[in-house]
């Protein structure tokens, strides 16, 4: 059996249960002075290795899973109660990367955190307001900013296919209007590159995290072309100002 369009919610069930669990984990040990489980020690180590040392304070790496989870749970309540999947089949490779990606980005917040690695040397393992940097607050706005946006794109591409009782009514094609839609053919995916490098603002000083954005920036970008391609050449009438993945350039 072929993985279908409609199984990307299998993505956000795994994504939203994982992301909750180390932010549990991580409440435990910041907030409430918890001692992390050996067990879970070992996990990391063998992920990030023994010698694995904090990038950052603990207040950014909170910070920063309090996002993704929040992102991954929004997901969940979109691809649930908001998205219209067509009948179409999806590449298996693609399928399992979907929940490799989600175990990785958690993953990698969670081997640099201070408390959670061998090595905290200069960051306490204590979420304390007074650590936060003004990375911090600017990368969390920018998430919003984009979390936003991208919730917005989903309603429109969803609407696509639904009469105004919100019914569906089509599982066609067709092309998408309003908000930043005007700008660019895939807004959704430009927001989630910006989600990303908004929680490496945040995550400033972890060097798994780049690996994790340069993943999602070239994995977004090449899916925005391709589909910004298949639109131009579906409907003559596509706007020809607007832009497959970055406004006025790309």
């Amino acid at each position: 059996m072929k993985p279908r369009s409609r199984w990307f919610k299998h993505f956000y069930i795994f994504a939203s249960l994982w992301s909750t669990f180390a932010l549990v984990l991580m409440t435990h040990v910041y907030i409430f002075g918890g001692d992390m489980p050996q067990y879970l020690n070992v996990c990391l180590d063998f992920l990030g290795t023994s010698h694995r040392r904090a990038g950052v304070s603990a207040i950014s790496a909170f910070i920063a899973l309090i996002l993704l989870t929040l992102q991954s749970w929004r997901r969940f309540y979109e691809t649930f109660f908001v998205s219209v999947f067509s009948d179409s089949n999806i590449n298996i490779a693609h399928y399992m990367v979907g929940y490799i990606h989600y175990f990785g980005a958690v993953a990698a917040i969670l081997v640099e955190a201070p408390g959670l690695t061998p090595l905290s040397i200069g960051h306490r393992a204590v979420a304390s307001l007074s650590d936060i940097r003004w990375t911090d607050a600017l990368g969390s706005a920018l998430f919003l900013w984009a979390f936003v946006h991208q919730f917005r794109a989903a309603v429109i591409l969803a609407n696509l296919r639904k009469n105004k009782k919100g019914d569906v009514v089509s599982l066609r094609h067709n092309i998408p209007s309003g908000d930043w839609f005007e700008l660019v053919s895939c807004p959704h995916l430009l927001c989630e590159a910006l989600m990303y490098l908004g929680l490496g603002l945040v995550l400033l000083g972890n060097y798994t995290w780049p690996f994790v954005f340069f993943w999602v920036l070239s994995n977004q970008m090449e899916t925005a072309l391709l589909t910004h391609w298949w639109y131009l050449s579906h409907f003559k009438e596509y706007p020809k100002e607007r832009h497959a993945f970055i406004p006025y350039l790309l």
